[in-house]
């Protein structure tokens, strides 16, 4: 007869009630359980959002799109989920525009601000909403697809469509990991009054002609981190805004690849608040027609930003570019003119046939401008005879007291600034130049180290 001790029979009795146990809910939710179909055909819409709110509902977990193409119009997303697209999973936006919706507690915009009467204002819709959410994140080596060419004409004049294309407001403690987006119609990634951004390895894609699709607008936002990611757009690459009584702050970049069609970095138009300590480094920029642009245009505050460790090459279909181009100017004249001080632009490797512009007011000068060990290759220049200073939006319409130096022949124009430092800027050549390589207007307190062989006009 065997002997069963203490320890033995409770394990047993462990394991038995155990077993009896109803089976634990997995912390997954396929959509394909829930009735997508990844065919390209069915609308999915309402399946993807009952795993979303059957997976909210049990407190979060994963939502796991699986390999297939899975077509959809506008889903919500909920807190505290892993948004996870697999090898192989492509969630493709409807190409028709009555499958999208507003964003939650959304109401109409106005997409471009004219001084005229008669402005553009156009609905807000979108195809993934994430209004106020937090512990968000999307994964994955899956691809969001946008059906961009559904939404403008052969021109590449836009049609009605959605805006901006994902939507992160009021959003906390987001992560997007690895995703790939491509054929956006509109901007791909808009963060509005958010914090605690990081954004990591992605990929974005879009048609250089595409029209509006910015990569990623930082909207009144904190702590944004951007790393390791691959950015090519039709609009500007990376796009940093203020509203009244906002405020842009504390953004890192980081060895990022950036193409634009306009401006790789931009600070503006949307400049009425503050935007600072900012800071951009390691990361190449290439095809744009504006390297790093600050359009100071609404009367707010550019500060303490950092620009260092950047390899620029031009290469845009555009006539003029403008590797580093910063100005001080206002959309109407009953505007006050913004400031812009505590800028650094430090080691950069510039290849163009642009130039460098940078111009403040005589009203409100450029303070503390650091120019420092940047090397410049003029490559077959274009000519600027005839250019007109851009004003970071085509429908802005030029001002009476607006100040122009983008004509004057020089590589680098530099005016209304007090207090410069210029250390370590050389130029070399691969072709015959016409042009100067630095003039300076109304240029003060400035500070000049072995910039040895460059013609440097005289101050006015």
């Amino acid at each position: 007869m065997k002997h069963w001790n203490f320890s033995h029979v409770l394990g047993l009795l462990c394991a038995f009630a155990w077993g009896c146990q109803s089976p634990q809910p997995s912390t997954t939710y396929n959509i394909a359980d829930y009735g997508a179909k990844g065919d390209s055909v069915t609308l999915n819409t309402q399946a993807i959002q009952k795993a979303i709110d059957a997976c909210a509902a049990a407190g979060g977990g994963s939502v796991l799109f699986p390999p297939g193409k899975f077509l959809t119009g506008t889903i919500r997303l909920r807190s505290n989920i892993d948004y996870h697209f697999a090898n192989g999973a492509m969630l493709v936006g409807s190409g028709d525009i009555n499958h999208y919706n507003k964003p939650e507690g959304e109401h109409n915009i106005m997409l471009i601000s004219l001084p005229q009467p008669a402005a553009t204002t156009e609905t807000l819709r979108v195809l993934i909403d994430a209004t106020s959410v937090e512990n968000v994140t999307l994964s994955g080596q899956g691809t969001i697809e946008g059906n961009g060419q559904r939404f403008w004409d052969a021109d590449f004049q836009a049609l009605e469509r959605p805006v901006p294309w994902i939507s992160f407001r009021q959003a906390r403690n987001i992560t997007i990991r690895d995703v790939t987006f491509q054929n956006a119609p509109s901007h791909v990634l808009r963060f509005a009054k958010s914090e605690g951004i990081v954004v990591d390895g992605i990929k974005i894609r879009n048609h250089p002609k595409s029209p509006n699709t910015d990569g990623i607008d930082i909207v009144d936002t904190r702590n944004v981190h951007i790393v390791n990611s691959f950015i090519s757009t039709g609009d500007d690459a990376i796009c940093l805004k203020t509203d009244v009584g906002g405020l842009v702050e504390n953004v890192v970049v980081t060895n990022c690849i950036i193409e634009s069609d306009d401006a790789a970095i931009k600070f503006g138009t949307g400049s009425a608040s503050t935007t600072r300590y900012c800071s951009f480094t390691n990361n190449v920029i290439r095809k744009s027609r504006y390297g790093i642009s600050l359009f100071m245009l609404e009367g707010g505050v550019f500060e303490g930003n950092r620009f260092s460790n950047l390899i620029m090459t031009g290469g845009s279909r555009h006539k003029h570019e403008y590797p580093i181009f910063i100005d001080v100017d206002k959309k109407r004249p009953t505007d006050a003119y913004g400031a812009i001080r505590n800028t650094s632009f430090t080691h950069l490797t510039i290849a163009s046939s642009g130039k460098i512009l940078i111009n403040g007011r005589p009203e409100i000068p450029i303070e503390n401008l650091h120019l420092e060990n940047i090397s410049f290759s003029v490559q077959q220049e274009a000519d600027f005879s005839k250019a007109t200073k851009p004003r970071g939006n085509k429908n802005f319409p030029k001002l009476e007291s607006a100040i122009d130096r983008s004509p004057v022949a020089a590589h680098v124009t530099l005016g209304y600034i007090d207090g410069l430092s210029l250390s370590h800027f050389h130029f070399h050549y691969d072709s015959t130049s016409t042009r100067q390589d630095i003039d300076m207007v109304a240029v003060r307190k400035s500070r000049f180290v072995n910039n040895s062989g460059n013609d440097i006009s005289r101050l006015k």
